[in-house]
């Protein structure tokens, strides 16, 4: 049986991402940041490093090559998933991190640091109250809320083309949006996950 690291360098090249040691070492990391910050600030339910390494780094590298755009933000970012894996892989892509609990935007602006991720930034507020200068090519969440509610919340935000992108677990009913809008589901194969994955988009109307 693998172990976590073995897991994590094992489903990288599953995924045949780019900068494999790069992402694998500096993973490595993030893991151990966030098992350290856990202990104290509750940030994930997960505990363990195996079920971090499967049920939250390669769920999300999954979801990495499907998300378009190059100015995203992650609504309820929490402990930086998807946000930061999706800096860490694609240092062209400006990444905005969102969150209210100041616990969680201080862990996220402490490992931006530690890994010196200069394309992200961590915002402190309720998404509907935040100011921007730009706006996103794509909103992205996992596990934040119903895909109408994000739309509701966040179409001041998103460019007249942009999408939205949600991560789910199962698959999205008809009902969770609007008439106004289609959305596009897709199946994830996540390495090491026996589980049904899907990522849901939604294209501005």
């Amino acid at each position: 049986m693998l172990n976590s690291e073995e897991t994590l360098k094992a489903g990288i090249e599953q995924l045949e991402l780019n900068n494999k040691d790069y992402l694998y070492n500096n993973l490595l990391i993030y893991k151990d940041l966030l098992l350290k910050w856990n202990k104290v600030f509750n940030l994930i339910s997960i505990k363990g490093a195996e079920e971090i390494v499967t049920h939250h780094f390669l769920d999300c590298l999954a979801i990495v090559p499907h998300i378009e755009g190059r100015n995203i933000l992650d609504v309820g970012s929490g402990a930086g998933l998807p946000g930061i894996i999706i800096g860490l892989c694609c240092p062209e892509k400006n990444i905005t991190l969102v969150d209210s609990v100041g616990k969680k935007t201080a862990f996220l602006k402490q490992t931006c640091a530690e890994l010196n991720l200069t394309n992200i930034k961590v915002i402190h507020n309720r998404v509907e109250k935040i100011i921007i200068d730009k706006l996103f090519d794509s909103i992205i969440t996992r596990a934040f809320a119903e895909m109408q509610i994000l739309i509701d919340l966040t179409s001041h935000l998103i460019e007249k083309k942009g999408s939205w992108y949600g991560m789910k677990s199962k698959k999205i009913s008809k009902e969770e949006v609007s008439k106004n809008y289609v959305a596009e589901r897709k199946v994830i194969l996540v390495p090491f996950l026996d589980a049904e994955r899907y990522l849901v988009k939604i294209n501005n109307q």
